[in-house]
């Protein structure tokens, strides 16, 4: 039996559901110096990727902590 997680996207009406069951690996990366303003350097973007290293999603949180929460919520475990 599949496990699917809603994520809804900010500030549009698209919705994604993401099958937990194909995420072998999950990659947590700071926000690009390049692309964030002060107040964003925090930010952190969690790559969800398939057992042949494909990506199968990218969620950004406002913090890693954030980010673990998440993990360990959806997926049961933690980073």
């Amino acid at each position: 039996m599949s496990r699917f997680v809603r994520i809804d996207k900010e500030s549009s009406q698209k919705t994604v559901l993401l099958n937990l069951d194909l995420v072998a690996t999950v990659e947590l990366a700071q926000q690009s110096d390049l692309l964030s303003s002060g107040a964003d350097s925090r930010k952190v973007y969690a790559t969800f990727l398939a057992a042949d290293k494909t990506a199968i999603a990218t969620l950004h949180f406002d913090s890693g902590e954030d980010a673990n929460a998440w993990v360990q919520a959806h997926l049961g475990v933690q980073l």
